[in-house]
C-alpha cells in the first residue's frame, strides 16, 4: 500500500487507529523519513506516528569480528 493511501486512511477513520494502522503494510523507511519531515499536531503527523509503530524502521549495526560491544566485563 502507498504511503499516501495509509495516510489518508487513517486520517479519514472513525474507528480505532491502532486497529486500522496494524493491518496496513507500508514501507517502514518511508514513514521514517516522511515522520522525521511531518509538522507536529497535525493529522499526517499522528498518521505517521502510528504507522512507525506497526512498522519500525529498523537499521542495523554492522559488527566487526574485534568489536566487543556485547562482551561482559
Amino acid at each position: 500500500m502507498s504511503l499516501v493511501d495509509a495516510i489518508e486512511a487513517l486520517t479519514t477513520t472513525y474507528q480505532s487507529l491502532d486497529l486500522v494502522a496494524v493491518g496496513l503494510q507500508v514501507d517502514a523507511k518511508e514513514v521514517s523519513d516522511a515522520l522525521a519531515k511531518a509538522t507536529p499536531d497535525t493529522a499526517e503527523f499522528v498518521a505517521l506516528t502510528v504507522l512507525a509503530k506497526y512498522n519500525p524502521y529498523i537499521t542495523s549495526k554492522k559488527t566487526t569480528k574485534n568489536d566487543n560491544s556485547n562482551s561482559v566485563e
